[in-house]
């Protein structure tokens, strides 16, 4: 099992760990398991961070990180030298990439309150994705919102400069802790639950990395709004 050091400090630019798996493939191209890793896996509508792990006697290059069952697993390049299961090692991300996810992903939530506030009503998301090149959000909804509505809306809150706080509650606690969160049907059963609340805004379930304050953004920009056969497609982006 690795300790996702990045579901508690989504600043952490890098940190020290052990190998604890290696599987080599063709082409200099490897699996690296960690005991802890600060690399955020696909999941969740936010794409894989990147980076290097490396020693004094090896760099590995991580294109991908994936979770399988409790392990992040660790795909990429060897640029030099062997891993070796037992070696410590220090790992890096691409802050600018990591960063710019943050702000897209709570930007998408900021994004469901904002439609929820034009709809009067919970939105349900059928998909998403929080990351270059193109962020959205597909929305279930047959009748699109408009443009300069939702960017305000959004906009406010960003320009409020309010909390973005994380924390851990076990199950009895969830509906306890949770406002304003369209998807809580389709959670799966946990002991316990990480929820990112924008204070005032809303308050939800999410594995995902977020900035601590929403005037970190900058502003959200949306970039089109389309019908799609599941809903309405929201494409954003932040600057």
């Amino acid at each position: 099992m690795t300790e996702e050091l990045f579901l508690k400090d989504a600043y952490l630019k890098e940190c020290e760990a052990k190998i604890t798996g290696v599987e080599l493939l063709k082409g200099s191209k490897a699996y690296i398991e960690l005991d802890r890793t600060i690399f955020h896996p696909l999941s969740g509508g936010q794409p894989s961070d990147e980076g290097t792990i490396s020693s004094e006697s090896m760099t590995f290059r991580v294109k991908k990180a994936i979770r399988q069952n409790k392990q992040i697993r660790h795909w990429g390049k060897i640029e030099a030298g062997e891993p070796q299961v037992g070696d410590t090692v220090k790992c890096v991300i691409d802050w600018e990439k990591r960063y710019l996810v943050m702000k897209l992903h709570t930007a998408g939530h900021i994004l469901d309150y904002a439609m929820m506030k034009i709809y009067g009503k919970l939105v349900e998301t059928v998909d998403a994705y929080h990351g270059p090149p193109e962020a959205y959000l597909v929305y279930k909804v047959s009748q699109p919102p408009e443009t300069s509505q939702l960017e305000s809306i959004a906009n406010e809150v960003v320009d409020a400069g309010i909390n973005v706080v994380v924390k851990f509650v076990p199950r009895d606690m969830l509906e306890k802790v949770t406002y304003n969160a369209p998807n809580l049907s389709r959670l799966p059963l946990l002991g316990e639950y990480r929820i990112v609340e924008i204070e005032g805004i809303n308050s939800m379930p999410c594995s995902g990395t977020h900035v601590k304050n929403t005037r970190e953004i900058g502003h959200i920009k949306i970039l089109g709004i389309t019908n799609e056969i599941e809903g309405v497609k929201v494409k954003y982006s932040v600057y």
